[in-house]
């Protein structure tokens, strides 16, 4: 252990000492440890999105992914502390396999002289995530699902950056490039001056990805190393108490074999993830309209998750117009579990222009569904919705 530590300088150096892989021996005075389960709790009172009573239980049977990342992406999404999902993005896309399901990802910084006027170290750890899924997509697309969780403030400097590190003097930038989206659930920071010194033995010509198995002959040299930082940093994970509710004040749970892979045992569908799946269920378009126009659409629940009891599902969901979403929400538009569109009369009590549902309704219109009946929306949460939600006059 002592030739381990022996090369840190980070204000960190104090605590990451104590965490000793096996033990739960994680003290700090931002930690204390449930020394039961080796659980890591946080202490943080936020609750936007960190400091919930929320732990992360992990065996050391597990795989952890280190990656270089840009700063500024990583200064954004610490400062933004109610971001709890967030897209790793690949300016070119080429893939990633490096991880299964759950498992985590921690995000090591630069040069520090890339961006002097941060106030984050480089060459150092300084938080992570842990991996839901990895997809291909347009930037435009990126953003319309993972917005600022994208680590930028706007669509416009995410475009700007992507075109920045693909920068080619054979040709014009695309307008809307393809990226590689590694897309992280429960993201965690350190504390400004907590961040950990890179892996000792990182070499410098890495500036992608390294993998660490913490058991097993594949160990590296800096497997145990990157195992403590892993322990010290995830206390901060965060949770989005809106689209995770049920996971207020309870523990997400890191379960799996001691000789195998792990697995959250709270296994479940981020935000992005879920609107990705409605997006390419229902083909980007509206089910009631058939409207292509991407940046309208919306992924709407049937159930609403946290007061209907709904599920984060694609048969829990419908691809609706942004207007349409809203006036079904409302009840002014209803679709019954043989799939047809009603109206409410309240809808022309207003004098509300609603021509194009009037005619729909009148022919008969059914709405549009996936092509694969396990994802068709559920008839019985159409029909508990159309019975509670629609204004039928």
């Amino acid at each position: 252990m002592a030739a381990i530590l022996s090369g840190l300088t980070f204000p960190a150096q104090q605590h990451i000492a104590s965490a000793i892989p096996g033990t739960p021996c994680l003290i700090s005075d931002r930690f204390e440890t449930d020394q039961s389960s080796s659980v890591v709790v946080s202490r943080h009172g936020d609750r936007s999105a960190i400091g919930l009573p929320v732990a992360l239980r992990y065996h050391l049977a597990v795989r952890i992914v280190v990656g270089v990342t840009d700063s500024r992406w990583a200064t954004f999404l610490r400062d933004h502390r109610s971001i709890s999902e967030a897209n790793f993005w690949q300016p070119s896309p080429h893939g990633f396999k490096a991880l299964a399901e759950g498992e985590p990802f921690l995000f090591k910084t630069k040069h520090p002289r890339i961006y002097p006027e941060l106030d984050m170290p480089g060459y150092a750890l300084v938080g992570g995530g842990f991996f839901e899924q990895y997809f291909e997509m347009p930037v435009s697309e990126a953003w319309a699902i993972w917005g600022r969780g994208n680590g930028a403030s706007s669509e416009d400097e995410l475009l700007l950056r992507v075109q920045a590190y693909r920068n080619s003097k054979n040709h014009e930038p695309p307008p809307d490039p393809t990226i590689g989206c590694v897309i992280l659930r429960n993201i965690f920071f350190a504390e400004p001056g907590d961040e950990l010194p890179q892996p000792p033995n990182w070499a410098r010509s890495n500036v992608t990805i390294e993998g660490y198995e913490t058991i097993g002959r594949d160990r590296k040299a800096d497997s145990e190393y990157v195992l403590e930082a892993f322990q010290l940093l995830q206390g901060r994970a965060r949770v989005d108490i809106v689209w995770d509710a049920d996971l207020t004040g309870v523990e997400i749970a890191w379960d799996g074999p001691k000789y195998g892979a792990p697995v959250l045992s709270r296994p479940r569908m981020g935000q992005g993830r879920f609107r990705h799946a409605v997006d390419e269920a229902y083909s980007y378009r509206c089910a009631v309209t058939g409207s292509g126009t991407y940046p309208s659409l919306e992924a709407a629940h049937i159930r609403d998750f946290v007061l209907d009891g709904g599920v984060h599902a694609v048969s829990n969901a419908l691809l609706l117009r942004s207007d349409v979403h809203r006036l079904y929400d409302r009840g002014y538009l209803g679709i019954d579990a043989d799939l047809r569109l009603r109206v409410s009369p309240e809808l022309r009590a207003h004098g509300w222009n609603g021509v194009e549902f009037y005619e729909r309704e009148a022919a008969g219109f059914q709405i549009a569904v996936p092509e694969s009946p396990r994802l068709h929306p559920d008839r019985d949460a159409l029909d508990w919705h159309f019975r509670t939600k629609f204004r039928a006059g």
